[in-house]
């Protein structure tokens, strides 16, 4: 009779199961251990095998599910139409910002920690035996109520000193937020007697509120043309390689491996020269159907593709699509009926029977890139400046003249200087482009040649006039000076205060000697 003297008990965790081995010998004993781990082993390969099989089927169906919206998104693009009114973009620039409560993080003072500093003892019947001991408790009471009264006195002072810094910065807000809030209904009322800027920024408005699918890339351009009422827009389309392609994510178990299901070429074609065509009428109309004011009678449409040359290799771009409809002739058209091609070419559309070949079209018309309002700049190097007193230099010649100092100061860098109408009252003299992707953007540039102090409504202003441009810094220059008030206005907005000492500054480091401003009285 034999006796298993040597046990041992194995678990495996992913299968969920233990199991006592027992033999005579010690060496016996592990021969059966690294047996059973090796059915162990074998049986778990073959779940986990099992498993993965299930992972990779409903990985498969995740993915074609996936696949499907992605198409789906696509394909409902003439669906997805999105109309605006001048009252919802205004009142998306509102700002509605509450200001934060008022928060007091002081620790009050407490009565029984100055008792306790002070070691203040507790009355004791000792007292009436020791006069001494009463004395010194008195003593001690006196010195810890005088200590918390102080400390008192400096919470309440340091409280009622951050509650009012609180009660200014929070009119301060107050204020700004209305101020901004002003100007922009301001806006809207401009935009209600006609202003063709502020049409311009609704209607640019209107196309980046149109909801696509994510992965959109939304850019384009407008132009709004008051004598003939015509509106161009050059929208670029998304690229061949933007627009999905994979209908089906299939899982092959024999392989276990998830196969891609492509559109076929003959399919994906159809289907991205759809997606161009609904791209096209869509934007057409959202415009219409946004023009409240029918201010629109006709609509030139390019659509832009960017793409690489395949015969130099570099980046290009071309119109493969132009159309040019009126309001009248658009409006019966039912856009959930048509054929988009058929649609398209009906209304006189231009355009490569096969969008995918980049068969470039010339537009029927193109957007005019100067603005009205740049003018050509005049030299002023002819004025006898050496010596100058700038503070009695006519208007329109200073506000030349600053234009010529900062546009040395931006060619430096390759950026561009423009400068405007003249405005007759020293206002608005440029607007200056710096293409630099982190410091650079739209800067508006004022000059003020006063020989008294700014006042802060300049500065109001000049802050107005940048909302309005869509600027991302404004420059303030004068011969003369600032008050607090102009300073306290423009603290921790993007806005610079230039005054008469430090424009000499920056004239002498660009070249210009021995000028000087003397401010008439």
């Amino acid at each position: 009779m034999s006796y298993n003297y040597y046990r041992a008990v194995l678990t495996n965790d992913y299968l969920g199961i233990s199991k006592e081995i027992s033999a005579p010998t010690r060496a016996e004993l592990e021969r059966r251990i690294e047996y059973q781990k090796r059915v162990w082993e074998d049986k778990a390969n073959r779940e986990m095998a099992r498993e993965n099989k299930e992972q990779m089927k409903v990985k498969a169906e995740k993915m074609t599910e996936s696949d499907a919206k992605r198409i789906g998104e696509y394909e409902n693009i003439i669906k997805n139409i999105c109309a605006k009114t001048p009252a919802q973009y205004y009142d998306s620039l509102i700002i509605r910002d509450k200001y934060e409560d008022f928060h007091n993080d002081l620790v009050m003072p407490s009565l029984e920690k100055a008792y306790e500093e002070k070691q203040v003892p507790q009355k004791s019947f000792i007292e009436k035996i020791f006069k001494s001991k009463m004395k010194k408790r008195i003593e001690l009471e006196n010195e810890a109520n005088q200590l918390y009264q102080a400390r008192l006195n400096r919470y309440n002072t340091t409280l009622a000193q951050k509650q009012n810094e609180y009660e200014l910065n929070k009119n301060k807000f107050l204020e700004e937020q209305k101020y901004y809030n002003d100007l922009i209904r301001q806006r809207q009322e401009k935009y209600n007697q006609g202003d063709l800027s502020e049409f311009e920024e609704f209607l640019i408005y209107v196309l980046d509120s149109s909801k696509y699918p994510e992965d959109f890339i939304k850019d384009f351009e407008l132009q709004y043309i008051s004598e003939s009422r015509i509106l161009i827009v050059s929208y670029y389309l998304p690229t061949e390689s933007l627009v999905p392609r994979t209908i089906q994510h299939k899982y092959v178990a024999t392989r276990n491996q998830i196969d891609e299901i492509k559109l076929s070429d003959k399919a994906f074609e159809k289907f991205y020269n759809d997606v161009i065509y609904m791209c096209c009428l869509r934007t057409i109309k959202e415009l219409f159907s946004s023009d409240d004011m029918n201010r629109i009678d006709c609509i030139v449409y390019n659509g832009w593709l960017k793409y690489i040359d395949k015969s130099t290799g570099q980046p290009a771009e071309s119109c493969i699509l132009t159309l040019e409809v009126n309001k009248d002739k658009f409006s019966v058209i039912n856009l959930e009926s048509v054929e988009f091609k058929s649609c398209i070419r009906g209304l006189k559309g231009l355009f490569a029977p096969n969008i995918l070949t980049v068969t470039p079209v010339t537009p029927y018309m193109n957007i005019n890139r100067n603005d009205s309002r740049f003018i050509e700049s005049k030299s002023v190097e002819e004025i006898a400046i050496d010596g100058y007193n700038l503070a009695t230099m006519p208007w329109a010649d200073f506000e030349q003249f600053i234009r010529e100092l900062f546009d040395k100061m931006f060619n430096k860098d390759g950026g561009e200087v423009r400068v405007t109408q003249a405005s007759h009252d020293g206002g608005v003299d440029a607007i200056a482009f710096d293409a630099d992707p982190i410091r650079g953007g739209k800067f508006v540039i004022q000059a003020k040649r006063y020989n008294i102090v700014v006042p802060v409504s300049a500065v109001r202003d000049l802050y107005g006039t940048m909302l309005h441009e869509g600027a991302t810094k404004g420059i303030l220059v004068t011969t003369s000076y600032y008050g607090k008030e102009a300073y306290d206005f423009a603290k921790d907005k993007p806005i610079k205060l230039i005054d008469g000492s430090e424009l000499l500054g920056l004239l002498n480091q660009y070249g210009y000697k021995n000028l000087t401003i003397k401010l008439e009285n």
